[in-house]
């Protein structure tokens, strides 16, 4: 098999781009890539990346890493991406809003409240929880009115953008995200857990590298 995605599933940018792969059909090869290990910092693995991060995908020696990158390659490869720039651009616009804005909010609970217990890197810190909630609710409130207009984040139509906004919430329950008074994303979160793909892609969570 020629295409390879280099991931950490617990990971939501590893479980994004899975996700992706396994709700658009298409076959490829999971290179596990243990972060508790620091395999992303192996001298192999720099030589895909040099940014030391996964995820990462490589079709037959294209490589590509940026998880949202990796989730429209996929897409493209799919034949999944609108060939009308207007309609292409009104679900890639959410991508860029996911990497400059959900991403990094999110990222902060996971943390603060999963990597540094993990790591024993000391206390989460709430002056920190703190200010993502700020964050957070002014995003939510984007996210939540867009998802009261229509049923997916780009329309009517399940895309790519409900997968990469979706996948930071595989690890909602344990990190505590304040969704309590987000109706609309919770029926949204709720209709991309009940796809195989998720179930899919949330099994892969558990597995350990061999």
């Amino acid at each position: 098999m020629s295409l390879k995605l280099y991931a950490f599933p617990p990971s939501p940018r590893g479980f994004k781009v899975l996700f992706t792969a396994h709700q658009l059909g298409i076959d490829y090869e999971l290179k596990f890539v243990d972060l508790t290990k620091a395999d992303q910092k192996a001298p192999a693995f720099l030589a895909l990346n040099p940014n030391g991060r996964m995820p990462v995908l490589d079709d037959d020696g294209f490589v590509v890493w940026e998880s949202n990158a990796i989730v429209e390659y996929l897409a493209a490869k799919a034949g999944a991406l609108p060939g009308d720039a207007r309609a292409r651009l009104a679900t890639t616009k959410w991508l860029y809003w996911e990497s400059s804005h959900w991403d990094p909010t999110c990222a902060v609970y996971v943390f603060e409240r999963v990597v540094k217990p993990f790591f024993g890197l000391g206390e989460t810190s709430e002056a920190e929880i703190g200010k993502a909630d700020v964050n957070f609710h002014r995003l939510a409130d984007v996210l939540n009115g867009q998802l009261d207009k229509h049923r997916y984040v780009a329309g009517d139509t399940l895309s790519i953008a409900d997968l990469s906004i979706a996948s930071s919430l595989c690890v909602a329950e344990r990190v505590n995200y304040p969704l309590e008074n987000y109706r609309a994303i919770q029926r949204w979160h709720a209709d991309l857990r009940a796809l195989p793909a998720w179930t899919r892609t949330a099994a892969l969570q558990e597995i350990r590298a061999g």
